[in-house]
């Protein structure tokens, strides 16, 4: 009878295993008639599933959505040298499993449509199928807590939720999880949210509803809805995000180990994947524990729970070099797929960060994730590094133009610029004080109005932001040329800019258009794409930036009516970069001296602050 199963019961344990939980009253579990059922299906689908052969990849399922105009990579695992027949729709293939029972096929590519088909893989009497799938354009979305962040969280995101019922969106979240290895596959989890208090699907495409959505990717929504109501096709979104992860954890080890520079930071990290041991490391979390629950009851207080588990496993570590893209990128790169949304830079601008090896490492990360999905050419939008902490202001510039974050948000940039087809969105105009600026929604439309243009071929809508051509000292002054006219968002005069001499002391500058001639009236006449960049305390300037802080002033945005949300990148034209942090197996010495080194920089900003401040 077990070995008669078929994918009926497979298909009613991914449907219904977790929709309701036992109600747990008094610590007991109270089952009903429906989920003793359940209990049962699993039951026979486990022991099923262990005498079966035919698997595919998890990211394949129901509700899925597969990519249009592009022939559809299909693999599994099968009985070895035994052949495995796919059937979706009109398209109908049938290969071998090598030795190792291992397929791959590739389907006659199909046109986008709203209309469901089903999926059938057979091979030796085992069928899986999947249903309600449709053609139409797949995103991944990649990066960490701002691609992350929850569409609910986010202003105005509860209306937004209340909105959202998209029949021809399909959402996945995939598991977070980072490994020392490359792994096959992801899981199917309902993982439970001890922030939310509630158990969130991961691992399986959903229909987009107020439901699905709402723990979503709210950049990553923004985006696909947009999308969907411009081309009418469906839109597939992958959220491979995870909060607190560096770049090097999204790149290919294989591909870190070409990086000149890198070395160093695999081997730190090697060092403590081998220098583990979770004895060890539980022994010393009881140690602390002992010595803080001596002062809490000298105080009254009551203790901490005693530690049970030792810490985790470096070797599984989020920043692991490799480790986020060996558990959620690579088991999924078999997808073809239209393109990737990426937003990431905050735990590479922290005090240890290293903008030139960010810079090399950024540009192997794009090229690492083409490699994956084997496109050269795949379509890669970087949403900078946002705004956060303190917001400059004319009182305290200086004071915060001393900060890695623009050295990191400038290193995107040239990263992006020195790859065909990878662009670069500016997101620092939120001038707001925390990291994590909830003003999601125009960063998902400059994405979307990236992908408009570049990708859906909508070449009348306007997306790339004004780029600095030239800089030309001419005498007390700077004249910078841009590539397009530039505007104020705000109806202000331009704000900033900033010039230097030999000090290195950066000052807030007057930007003005260069007056290329006057009318019949005598009005001068403008040449929007030139400003005058000057400052009375400054007379022999030989450097000038632009929105040169982690939250920095700055009003400059495209001129183009339809276009005024979009900000100029931050530039500078000096090569005074941020001093690289050495690595923590460098030695005390090296890292007390770099930060003795920050802090002479800050220290130096504060005081001409002060001085300028005087002075005016």
């Amino acid at each position: 009878m077990l070995s008669s199963l078929k994918i009926q019961r497979i298909k009613l344990f991914q449907i219904h295993y977790y929709e309701e939980m036992p109600v747990v009253t008094a610590g007991i579990s109270i089952i009903k008639k429906h989920q003793i059922m359940r209990v049962i299906i699993i039951f026979l689908f486990t022991i099923t599933m262990v005498n079966a052969k035919l698997s595919i990849p998890k990211i394949f399922g129901d509700n899925m959505v597969i990519q249009r105009d592009t022939p559809i990579h299909v693999w599994g695992k099968a009985s070895p040298e035994k052949n495995v027949r796919v059937i979706l729709g009109s398209r109908d293939l049938t290969v071998k499993a090598d030795k190792g029972g291992n397929w791959s096929m590739n389907l006659e590519a199909m046109q986008g449509s709203n209309q469901s088909k089903s999926m059938s893989i057979f091979s030796e009497g085992e069928t899986v199928e999947f249903d309600n799938v449709l053609i139409g354009d797949v995103w991944l979305l990649g990066g960490q807590s701002n691609m992350e962040d929850a569409l609910e969280s986010i202003y105005h995101g509860d209306t937004e939720v209340l909105s959202a019922n998209f029949p021809s969106i399909r959402l996945i979240t995939i598991p977070q999880k980072a490994t020392n290895g490359v792994q096959n596959d992801i899981e199917r989890i309902n993982e439970f949210n001890a922030w939310e208090n509630r158990y969130e699907l991961k691992g399986h495409w959903q229909h987009c509803t107020p439901k699905s959505v709402a723990r979503f990717s709210a950049i990553g929504y923004i985006f696909g809805r947009r999308l969907h109501m411009v081309s009418g096709f469906p839109v597939g979104l992958i959220d491979a995000s995870v909060g607190g992860t560096t770049v090097e954890a999204w790149t290919s080890r294989n591909k870190l180990q070409e990086i000149d520079g890198a070395k160093p930071l695999i081997e730190e990290w090697n060092k403590k994947i081998n220098n583990y041991d979770a004895e060890i490391s539980l022994n010393v979390k009881i140690k602390r524990w002992e010595k803080d629950s001596e002062r809490r009851k000298e105080r009254g207080e009551k203790p901490n729970p005693k530690p049970t588990k030792p810490d985790l496993d470096p070797a599984n570590d989020r920043n692991n070099p490799g480790a986020s893209y060996n558990a959620m990128i690579a088991p999924i790169s078999g997808l073809n797929i239209s393109g990737t949304v990426f937003n990431q830079g905050y735990n590479n601008a922290l005090g240890n960060a290293r903008p030139s090896l960010y810079r090399k490492t950024f540009q192997a990360m794009i090229e690492s994730w083409r490699t994956a999905f084997r496109n050269p050419k795949m379509p890669f939008c970087v949403i900078g590094l946002t705004a956060g902490g303190q917001p400059q202001t004319q009182e305290n510039f200086e004071l915060r133009t001393v900060d890695p974050g623009p050295y990191i948000r400038e290193a995107q940039h040239l990263a992006t610029k020195s790859l065909e087809f990878a662009e670069f969105l500016p997101a620092y105009d939120q001038q707001v004080p925390w990291y994590h600026p909830h003003k999601k929604f125009e960063l998902g439309e400059r994405a979307a109005r990236w992908a408009m243009n570049t990708v859906l071929g909508h070449q009348r809508i306007g997306w790339k932001p004004v780029e600095l051509i030239s800089a030309e000292k001419n005498g007390d002054h700077f004249v910078l040329t841009f590539d397009r006219a530039v505007r104020v968002h705000d109806g202000r005069p331009f704000a900033g800019f900033s010039i230097s001499g030999s000090d290195k002391h950066f000052v807030p500058s007057k930007a003005e258009f260069v007056i290329k001639g006057y009318d019949k009236n005598k009005r001068p006449l403008y040449d929007e794409k030139r400003l005058v960049i000057s400052s009375a305390s400054v007379k022999d300037p030989i450097a000038v930036r632009y929105a040169w802080a982690r939250n920095p002033i700055g009003n400059a945005v495209n001129s183009s009516h339809h276009e005024r949300t979009i900000p100029i990148p931050s530039f500078r034209t000096d090569d005074w970069d941020w001093p690289e942090a050495p690595f923590d197996s460098e030695g005390n010495e090296k890292v007390n001296k770099h930060r003795e080194q920050i802090r002479d920089l800050r220290n130096r900003a504060k005081e001409n602050n002060e001085k300028r401040l005087n002075k005016e």
